[in-house]
């Protein structure tokens, strides 16, 4: 019966671990601050299919984008709901009123990632500055691509609700950093830190580059109600 027994475990284990797909990408950690609540830690898994982005527990909400269909998902097990953004659309045309511009500059003695040396890229607009970051040219792995399509996604999402924001907010940094230059860092590497005179930061603080991930982290729960940003339950319910 022991050695019956001693067999089987491990055979039940082994089962268990193939039937759990793997996918390769990359895990990026980032200590992120939003005005007046303090600093908290957010997991980006990305793959070339997708990236997650979650408190690293497993236990709480998550969001999923799909790169391929530019469709972001918000998903509230507290709620049993998924709120589906659709992000596939043209990116909204700069106005001619607006002055939009993006300052580079590098500084060699600024200490190398993955042999890189940062940047810093400044984005101003009607001559304020909006918005700074450092970030890293040539990062591997597909974080950068993954980034830069998932703000281009929430571009297109801030065009079709423009009126529901109030005109007072609609700021020539507003209308940049989340409109027309939503981007503007991402096309250029991988943020390693980011902030503006609102609050606002966000700092990479660890990561791991080509490491195996669990597939089901990218699948979307079954059984919850999946809505639109509007709030009403989609009839579709993809």
């Amino acid at each position: 019966m022991k050695t019956s027994l001693l067999i089987t475990v491990p055979l039940l284990l082994l089962t268990s671990m193939l039937s759990q797909a793997a996918v390769n990408g990359s895990i990026l950690w980032y200590l992120e601050q939003e005005a007046g609540i303090e600093p908290y830690r957010v997991r980006y898994l990305v793959t070339e299919d997708f990236m997650r982005t979650d408190e690293g527990d497993g236990a709480g909400g998550f969001a999923l984008f799909d790169r391929g269909t530019r469709q972001g998902y918000s998903v509230s097990p507290e709620n049993r709901t998924v709120l589906r953004i659709d992000g596939k659309g043209q990116l909204p045309e700069t106005p001619q009123q607006l002055d939009i511009r993006i300052k580079q500059s590098v500084d060699a003695r600024t200490p190398r990632v993955e042999n890189q040396v940062p940047v810093t890229v400044e984005l101003t607009a009607d001559g304020d500055l909006c918005y700074t970051a450092v970030v890293v040219p040539g990062f591997p792995g597909p974080a950068r691509a993954a980034f830069q399509e998932f703000a281009d996604s929430l571009a297109v999402q801030q065009l079709r609700t423009l009126e529901n924001t109030p005109v007072q907010f609609r700021t020539p940094c507003f209308l940049s950093r989340y409109l027309y230059a939503a981007d503007f860092q991402m096309r250029r590497g991988v943020p390693l830190v980011e902030w503006n005179d609102q609050g606002e930061r966000r700092e990479l603080i660890d990561y791991q580059i080509g490491v195996e991930l669990d597939e089901q982290l990218f699948r979307l729960p079954e059984g919850y109600d999946m809505i639109r940003p509007s709030g009403q339950p989609d009839s579709r319910n993809e």
